[in-house]
Parts: structure tokens; C-alpha cells; sequence
């Protein structure tokens, strides 16, 4: 018996998708969040600790009562350079050879890079309406049908930009679909990777 797939079946499909890789998308965020606590807190120790040890050396053993404000300060300080660093250098290619200044200054961000990490990662929470579900159902059956799709063609199916881009992302960073270059032009498969629900031949999809 063969199954014939809708467009609109395909979308319920895709919503399942979408929803199981958020929930992972909010668990790895609170395990970064978690973590990025962890480390704040590990990093106060060891600098409350290190502080005493060398007040200790000159005869004092009594830390300022402003540590702790400093030390928020500072850590906030560090974050707002960790996002600007990051601003300016989005794609960053980690080089071969680093300056002494280089590795300190990433010993330094580690944690506050931690803790950006986690507005990373829900970054790629997805936010797909019914209609722009449905568009990515339309898109799946038409690059199974085909095989591959040129990306020119995409306006075709989705005439909107901004719907375009957002489909195209969700179904990308979800590995539904992939993008392979052909010569001078781009285009889309089907993932090898992607969910067993949507491994169906053509034969398998209902003609829209």
C-alpha cells in the first residue's frame, strides 16, 4: 500500500519537527545557562580567594567590602566587549598563530562568552505560523519531486522574501534540507539526515 502524503499532512509533520527541536534548543540553552552560572560563581571564588591570599602577603587579610560590586562590574564590562567583539567580528576564522595578548584576552572572555552563548542558541529557536508552515510543506514536496531545485526557482514557491528566508533557514538548520552548488548555481536536496517521517519517494507524495 502506498502512502500518499499531502501538503497539509507534511506541515503537521513539520510542526512535530519544529517543536521537538525546540525543546532541544530550550534544554541546551539552560544547560549553557546553568553552566555559565556555574562558572560566574567558580570565577568569584577563585578572584575572592586570590584576593585574600594576597592581602595576606602584605599584613591584610581583610577584603574591601566593595569586591563584590567590582566584581559584578567588571564581569558585566566583559560581556559588553564580548558582544561587541562579537558585532564586529561575526565569523571570526580561528587563526593558526595567537599573540600572547590574544590568548589572555580569550582566557578573560571565556565565561562572559559562555553566557552569551545562551542567547546563540535560542537564536535558533523557530517561529513558524501555519502558513509559513504550509510553504515549507510545499517547498519539501516540490525539491522531492525534482530532486533538486535551483535556489532561483524558490520565488516561485514563495514569492515573499522575508517568508522565503525564514523557511529556507528553519528547514536547513533542522537538516530537512541541504544546499549543494552546481556549477555556477546553487540549489536544494533533501537531507539524508532528515526526520524518517519525511523519507518518502516521489511516488509517495500527493501532486499539488
Amino acid at each position: 500500500m502506498i502512502r500518499v502524503r499531502t501538503p497539509e499532512g507534511t506541515a503537521r509533520i513539520l510542526r512535530k519537527h519544529f517543536r521537538h527541536h525546540n525543546w532541544k534548543v530550550l534544554g541546551l540553552a539552560a544547560g549553557t545557562l546553568a553552566a555559565s552560572v556555574a562558572a560566574w560563581l567558580l570565577l568569584y571564588m577563585v578572584s575572592y580567594w586570590l584576593l585574600i591570599f594576597f592581602l595576606s602577603t602584605v599584613g591584610d587579610d581583610q577584603v574591601p567590602q566593595g569586591f563584590r560590586i567590582l566584581f559584578i562590574v567588571a564581569g558585566c564590562c566583559a560581556t559588553v566587549y564580548a558582544w561587541i567583539d562579537h558585532r564586529l567580528t561575526p565569523n571570526a576564522r580561528p587563526s593558526d598563530k595567537k599573540s600572547a595578548g590574544q590568548v589572555i584576552a580569550e582566557f578573560i572572555l571565556l565565561v562572559p562568552n559562555m553566557t552569551l552563548a545562551v542567547g546563540g542558541t535560542l537564536g535558533a529557536w523557530q517561529r513558524l505560523d501555519d502558513a509559513d508552515l504550509l510553504q515549507a510543506a510545499l517547498l519539501v514536496h516540490r525539491i522531492a519531486e525534482e530532486k533538486r531545485v535551483p535556489m532561483s526557482g524558490i520565488r516561485l514557491e514563495i514569492p515573499d522574501p522575508e517568508t522565503a528566508m525564514r523557511v529556507l533557514f528553519a528547514l536547513q538548520l533542522t537538516e530537512i534540507i541541504e544546499v549543494r552548488r552546481d556549477e555556477n548555481e546553487f540549489s536544494l536536496k533533501l537531507n539524508s539526515l532528515r526526520p524518517a517521517a519525511l523519507r518518502l519517494g516521489r511516488e509517495d507524495f500527493a501532486n499539488r
